[in-house]
């Protein structure tokens, strides 16, 4: 028979659970004493039982705990009262070990042991050597890591971490400085997916047909994404039926200049870097900068208030590489799925020609504004809720106190003087 853990007060209990409200409970109040005693018998009970079944030998495992000099300080009582002694478990290692994890740790610890012969311990490091170990990165050989903040490295921002900071300086500093946010449900792998379609129609890797776009779609869809069968084949028609016919009625004969341009500029000693989905002529005239949206347009932004549009038209003025791009006459969202029930394509668009500086100049001071915020977080420490957020979306509710779920576990009355509660108690 094995009994592993015989350590003390770990014995599962055999008392039986006990209601809520037991009436024998009134008949006598039993002391810490008496439950302990009580307590004390059912492991013993327990423990003599499981002894008792062996017809050969029982053999009897305990842990000791770190930082504990003796066996008798966990070892069970009743393993004293059967007159037998704690023995230490062998720690003999196999000839030879099975996996580069466990030849390093054997020859790290031969190397170790100074009871050694010499030789033994020299053909350990050559041992160790030749698995490639780094004797440098070994623990046990380093001070403790200073509690100081860490220095703030160069700051490298995208229109998505500026967007979670104006919705909300508690979701970017959860989501984006703690990397606490998991990141996007099936929603967002479908409009990753959609826009790597459009690119590779674009580019040439997939004919510019909405057979072809189908046929690319079923090839790469991926079933195991979405939380059941019925919701995988819902989205795959709807974007069968909706977003590729409602993308070919605008942009299939007008090819893009650029589909999904990187860019990186330096502004106010931030780097803001991105990509812009596309660059290219429309049905209505003129160069456009457009951002693919595969959600719905009901409750859309403007396009000239939109962070992203003006951080991307910045980005044609300010990068060199860009330059071929310009002019741009206006910025657009396309929102493929159009609004619910209609599903006709919606391509939100705002003019900028003949007010270029002004818009500029409006999305470059609200770009140094985000800037400031994030070097003002990184220098106090702290964040807040706004009461402003867009919160729908939001994985961090539970963590916010504008919600009882992100309250204090166990509020903290705040402290008055006794001025005021004299005042407030005559």
């Amino acid at each position: 028979v094995m009994v592993a853990g015989a350590v003390e007060g770990d014995f599962p209990s055999l008392t039986r659970p006990e209601p809520m409200f037991d009436l024998s409970a009134l008949a006598g109040i039993r002391s810490r004493s008496e439950i302990n005693r009580f307590r004390l018998a059912d492991e013993r009970r327990l423990f003599r039982s499981a002894v008792a079944r062996a017809r050969r030998r029982v053999v009897l495992t305990a842990s000791d705990p770190h930082g504990m000099e003796s066996d008798e300080a966990v070892a069970s009582r009743f393993v004293e009262e059967l007159g037998v002694a704690w023995a230490r478990a062998p720690m003999e290692m196999a000839e030879d070990p099975v996996s580069v994890g466990e030849a390093a740790a054997a020859w790290r610890r031969t190397l170790g042991d100074a009871t050694l012969e010499a030789p033994d311990r020299l053909a350990a490091v050559a041992g160790v050597l030749a698995l490639g170990e780094d004797p440098g990165r070994w623990w046990f050989q380093r001070e403790w890591t200073a509690q100081d903040a860490p220095p703030k490295e160069h700051l490298s921002l995208s229109f998505s971490r500026l967007d979670r900071l104006e919705n909300c300086e508690l979701q970017f500093v959860l989501g984006d400085e703690l990397g606490l946010d998991p990141g996007g449900g099936y929603q967002a792998w479908v409009g990753r997916l959609i826009h790597q379609l459009i690119e590779d129609v674009e580019n040439g890797k997939v004919e510019r047909t909405q057979a072809a776009f189908i046929e690319a779609l079923n090839e790469r869809w991926q079933e195991p994404r979405f939380p059941s069968y019925a919701v995988s084949e819902a989205e795959r028609r709807h974007a069968i039926r909706v977003l590729i016919p409602n993308w070919f009625k605008r942009y299939a004969d007008l090819p893009a200049e650029a589909t999904e341009q990187a860019f990186r500029f330096e502004y106010e000693g931030a780097t803001i870097k991105g990509k812009i989905d596309r660059i290219g002529p429309v049905p209505e005239g003129g160069r456009r900068i457009t951002d693919y949206k595969t959600g719905a347009a009901d409750n859309a932004d403007r396009p000239a208030e939109s962070l992203q549009l003006g951080i991307y038209y910045l980005a044609v003025n300010e990068c060199d590489d860009l330059a071929p791009y310009r002019p741009v006459d206006a910025v657009e969202l396309a929102y493929l799925p159009g609004k619910k029930g209609k599903w006709e394509l919606v391509p939100l668009s705002w003019q900028v020609s003949g007010a270029e500086e002004n818009y500029k100049a409006m999305m470059r001071e609200r770009l140094s504004g985000l800037i400031e915020s994030v070097r003002r977080l990184d220098r106090e420490g702290r964040s807040a809720p706004s009461t402003t957020a867009r919160c729908f979306f939001c994985r961090f509710q539970t963590m916010c106190s504008r919600y009882p779920e992100g309250g204090e576990v166990f509020p903290v009355a705040t402290p008055i003087s006794l001025k005021a509660a004299a005042e407030a108690n005559p």
